[in-house]
């Protein structure tokens, strides 16, 4: 009995050192930390990475370098042939160099080259589809793409599309289109199939993941998505090559990201959307995701715009945020974030067009990459921008 106390003690004392380590592991870990202000001011979602804790961008080349005036968006894939085929809006695209010249709701490009620091870039553009003489090959439809991927050799753009069913003038008609549907083309571009009811498919962002999508995870395609009606978070699915390819307008076997197990951190998946979980979340709500996988790090990499006014009419291209996670759903840190990036708020308020890194122009060692975006005035064109993460050696 004498002993009893002191068995009672060191039991204490053991839950004792066992919580305060388990405090500890929490306090450490990516989603505790407490967020902090950007050095103008504003707030970001996750706490700051300490693997990549900055970014360094150089916008001095931005004028030099412009091309593809009065046209915008500019989701790109590096396909099976070493090239970028880009998407433009409302334009000539690269042949065209006008917003009036050559114009087509919807064009696609040929991107070859890549861009330098010093001004002096062999990047270059040749329309594939739009309207000759300044294109190779001719619109069949219009319409808005989002998101481009490559995969075994075929291109998917998912997107809004005008067609004749609803239009009179599909191909040179203005803005999104109604029907969210997918198109692909297996001959680089020249030509392009579009699946006529739609497609089950998410209107979203697919993750570039290098060459091909030659480093696809375990032969999925990943796409993220946001909810009809929910501004503020996004969500990921995913589909296998071999079922996208077997009928592009009529995936089945679509996946949704249903969050990890708490043991072991592995990622779940469900067939029912409606078990989805969230992979990213701001309060400023979210425009225009795009993803990338940077191979040289091992991360992944996430451009996010946002507007706390809540009216997408207030965003620019000057408002938005990088982002690194080890996974393509997290758990995410913040790289950058910003509410006057490159000084773009004034002349580019009034929508954001996204800010896409294609892995192509990731350097191999991950740190150094070139930025493609567009927006509003002077701005809406094929502009690049250079970039180099600041990796943390401890």
């Amino acid at each position: 009995m004498m002993n009893a106390p002191r068995i009672g003690a060191a039991a204490t004392a053991a839950r004792a050192t066992s919580l305060l380590v388990a405090l500890f592991m929490v306090a450490c870990t990516p989603s505790a930390l407490r967020p902090r202000r950007s050095p103008d001011g504003s707030l970001a979602p996750y706490a700051y990475s300490r693997l990549i804790p900055s970014v360094t961008w150089d916008f001095s080349g931005i004028g030099v370098q412009r091309k593809a005036l009065g046209s915008d968006l500019w989701p790109c894939a590096w396909a099976a042939d070493d090239q970028l085929y880009c998407a433009w809006g409302d334009g000539g695209g690269f042949d065209g160099d006008d917003d009036n010249v050559g114009r087509v709701s919807l064009g696609f490009a040929r991107v070859s080259g890549f861009p330098d620091a010093q001004g002096t870039s062999t990047v270059s553009g040749r329309n594939v589809w739009g309207s000759p003489p300044f294109a190779e090959n001719a619109a069949t439809f219009g319409g808005k793409v989002g998101s481009i991927a490559s995969v075994d050799g075929v291109l998917y753009a998912t997107g809004g599309f005008w067609t004749a069913a609803n239009s009179k003038d599909p191909v040179h008609a203005s803005g999104r289109g109604p029907l969210d549907s997918i198109a692909w083309s297996t001959d680089f571009a020249r030509s392009w199939q579009l699946a006529p009811q739609g497609s089950p498919l998410s209107s979203g962002s697919f993750l570039d993941d290098g060459s091909d999508s030659m480093s696809a995870r375990h032969e999925q395609l990943l796409l993220y998505y946001m909810r009809h009606g929910d501004n503020r978070h996004l969500y990921l699915e995913r589909i296998s090559r071999k079922k996208l390819a077997e009928n592009p307008a009529d995936v089945r076997g679509l996946e949704f990201f249903a969050g990890t197990s708490r043991l072991t951190g592995t990622a779940h998946w469900s067939a029912r959307e409606a078990e989805a979980r969230s992979v990213f979340t701001d309060v400023n709500n979210v425009e225009g995701p795009s993803a990338v996988y940077d191979a040289g790090l091992g991360r992944f990499l996430l451009t996010v715009g946002h507007y706390s006014s809540g009216d997408d009419n207030d965003s620019s291209a000057g408002q938005v945020g990088l982002f690194e996670a080890p996974n393509p759903w997290g758990p995410w840190a913040t790289i950058g974030y910003y509410e006057n990036w490159g000084n773009l708020k004034a002349e580019t308020t009034g929508d954001f067009l996204s800010l896409r890194i294609p892995s192509k122009w990731v350097g191999a060692d991950g740190k150094t990459l070139w930025a493609v975006f567009s927006g509003l005035k002077s701005f809406d064109s094929f502009n690049m921008v250079r970039g180099v993460l600041n990796v943390s050696h401890h």
